[in-house]
C-alpha cells in the first residue's frame, strides 16, 4: 500500500503543485526558508491517491510502495497518443460478445486485463475490489445452472402473477404484466432444455468482482469503472466480454457466495465473460441522443 513519507528538499523547486492537488490538504506552506512546503499526516487521513507523486515535476515526493511511479514519453501530450476521434471509434465498436471460440484465453492477455482493472479509479481511492477468475468448465457450468433457476421459478409462478401483484415492487409488477415476459422465458428456457448455455454462452473464462460496501454506497459505481477498464483492455487485446447480470444476481444466495469463496462481508458487484470472439462486428449501431439539461 502506498505510503507518502514527505518531500526530498534536494529536488523540490517550491512549485506548490503538491499543495494544490492534495485532496486531504496534507501539504502546506511554512515560514521555513529551507523547507517552504511540508507534508504532515498526524491523523492518517491520506487517501493514498498519489496525486502529489503525479504532479511533481521533479519527482521530489518520497514514498514507499511495491509499485513504482509510471513514467513514459508523452505524459503531457496524451491526445497525441490517442485522439478523441480514435478513442470514440474504440468506445463505439465495443460490443457485448456472446459467440466465443472453444479456446482458452491466453494467460498473458488475462494478466494484462487484470492489470488494466488494477489501475481503475475508485471513490476515496479505496482499491477494495477482489477478483475471482474462473476457467474451470465445470464451475462455469455450475454457476450457469444456478443462475437459470430463478428463470425456471419465474415461469412456474407466472400463472399466479395476479395474486402476487400486491406484494411486488412497481418494477416487478410491470414485468409480470408485460406479455413479453412469457415469450422471453419460454425462449430462454427452451434453449436451456436444448443444452445451450444462455448465461455465459460457453465462454472459457468468467471474472467475478466483489468488494466490501463503502460509505455513500459507492462500491457499485466503482465496480462499473473497474469492469469497464477490463472490457476495454480486452477489446484492445482482441478479446470479447459481456457483463452478465443474471449471474451477478445469483450471488445474493449464501450458498453461491460460499461455493465461490466470496469472503463474508463482501458483495459481488459484477460478473463478466471473457473469450476469443468467433464473430467479427463490422460497424457500430446507432444510439439515441442523450437528454442533456443545462443550468447556466
Amino acid at each position: 500500500m502506498l505510503l507518502i513519507q514527505g518531500i526530498n528538499y534536494d529536488k523540490c523547486t517550491e512549485c506548490s503543485n503538491c499543495v494544490e492537488v492534495c485532496p486531504a490538504q496534507l501539504f502546506s506552506e511554512t515560514d521555513d526558508k529551507e523547507k517552504k512546503y511540508v507534508f504532515r499526516n498526524p491523523h492518517d487521513v491520506c487517501v493514498k491517491c498519489g496525486h502529489c507523486i503525479s504532479i511533481c515535476p521533479e519527482e521530489a515526493i518520497l514514498f514507499e510502495d511495491e509499485d513504482s511511479a509510471f513514467n513514459f514519453e508523452g505524459t503531457k501530450n496524451l491526445p497525441d497518443i490517442v485522439s478523441y476521434e480514435d478513442l470514440l471509434k474504440i468506445l463505439r465498436m465495443r460490443r457485448s460478445m456472446r459467440v466465443f471460440k472453444d479456446k482458452p484465453v491466453p494467460e498473458k492477455k488475462l494478466e494484462k486485463i487484470i492489470q488494466a482493472m488494477r489501475y481503475a479509479p475508485t471513490a476515496s481511492n479505496r482499491q477494495n475490489w477482489r477478483l475471482t477468475v474462473v476457467t474451470n468448465k465445470k464451475e462455469i457450468e455450475y454457476l450457469s445452472k444456478e443462475s437459470t433457476k430463478d428463470l425456471k421459478l419465474a415461469k412456474k409462478l407466472l400463472p399466479l402473477r395476479y395474486l402476487a401483484l400486491p406484494f411486488l415492487s412497481p418494477a416487478l409488477r410491470k414485468r409480470a404484466l408485460d406479455p413479453r415476459t412469457k415469450v422471453i422465458l419460454d425462449r430462454e428456457l427452451g434453449d436451456v432444455e436444448k443444452g445451450k448455455d444462455i448465461v455465459f454462452f460457453n465462454a472459457p473464462c468468467v471474472i467475478i468482482l466483489y468488494s466490501r460496501a463503502y460509505t455513500s454506497n459507492m462500491a457499485p459505481n466503482d465496480a462499473g469503472v473497474v469492469i469497464t477498464h477490463g472490457m476495454l483492455a480486452a477489446q484492445a487485446l482482441g478479446l470479447g466480454t459481456c457483463w452478465i447480470g443474471i449471474a451477478q444476481r445469483v450471488f445474493q444466495k449464501r450458498k453461491i457466495k460460499k461455493h465461490f469463496k466470496v469472503p463474508r462481508g463482501y458483495q459481488v458487484y459484477g460478473v463478466i465473460t471473457l473469450g476469443i470472439p468467433d464473430i467479427e462486428y463490422q460497424r457500430a449501431p446507432p444510439r439515441r441522443a442523450v437528454r442533456v439539461q443545462r443550468m447556466e
